[in-house]
């Protein structure tokens, strides 16, 4: 009866022993495999979530490297994850919306594909055309040789000497510019301000 309990005493020693040494494999085993798991879901949540949005509009967007007001735009696009509602969009771009955005009311609208959205403004078409001071003027960075010469005191040559100056040297910057190229007085440029602008 000793000898009996000595060898059953012996086994379960040996079972605990073994399971001792087993158990560290299959607990490194299964984390390993649910590590690896985990990165495959997080490669593709990533890769699958994640959609383009544009805004656009009644915005004004400066890039971040920019130096300069010229670089501003009425366009953003950024990156975001799928289902973004447009409230999170607008939370986003909050910064660069006008007094004059309008803001749809269905914030909880969601985007599930890349999508561009437009920010309308609540200015009349009237009253933008007013706010338009350079409405129905000549462009004369851009004006053929005809609309250069409907200018008082341009003619043909001078004409051609602002379209010449321009192809080479690109857009003339002011009227004082402008001035010395043509070779005119203050007295003509103020008569040109009336009807052109640059």
């Amino acid at each position: 009866m000793k000898r009996k309990k000595e060898i059953i005493i012996i086994i379960f020693i040996v079972i605990i022993a073994i399971f001792l040494i087993i158990l560290p494999l299959i607990i490194n085993n299964t984390s390993t495999t649910k590590s690896a798991t985990n990165t495959e879901n997080n490669n593709v949540d990533t890769d699958d979530n994640t959609i383009k949005i544009t805004v656009y509009g009644e915005i004004t967007y400066k890039p971040i490297n920019s130096i300069s007001d010229d670089d501003l735009t009425n366009e953003i696009s950024f990156d975001a994850l799928s289902g973004i509602t447009y409230g999170e969009v607008i939370n986003r771009i909050s910064n660069y919306l006008t007094n004059y955005s309008i803001i749809d009311s269905n914030l909880t609208k969601r985007y599930f594909d890349s999508s561009k959205i437009y920010i309308k403004s609540s200015l009349k078409k009237e009253e933008i055309e007013i706010n338009n001071p350079n409405e129905g003027k000549i462009n004369i960075n851009t004006a053929t040789l005809d609309e250069l010469t409907t200018l008082h005191g341009i003619g043909e040559k001078r004409a051609n000497r602002i379209i010449d100056y321009i192809a080479i040297n690109g857009d003339i910057n002011s009227f004082e510019e402008l001035k010395k190229l043509i070779g005119v007085s203050d007295e003509i440029i103020t008569i040109i301000k009336e009807k052109a602008f640059l």
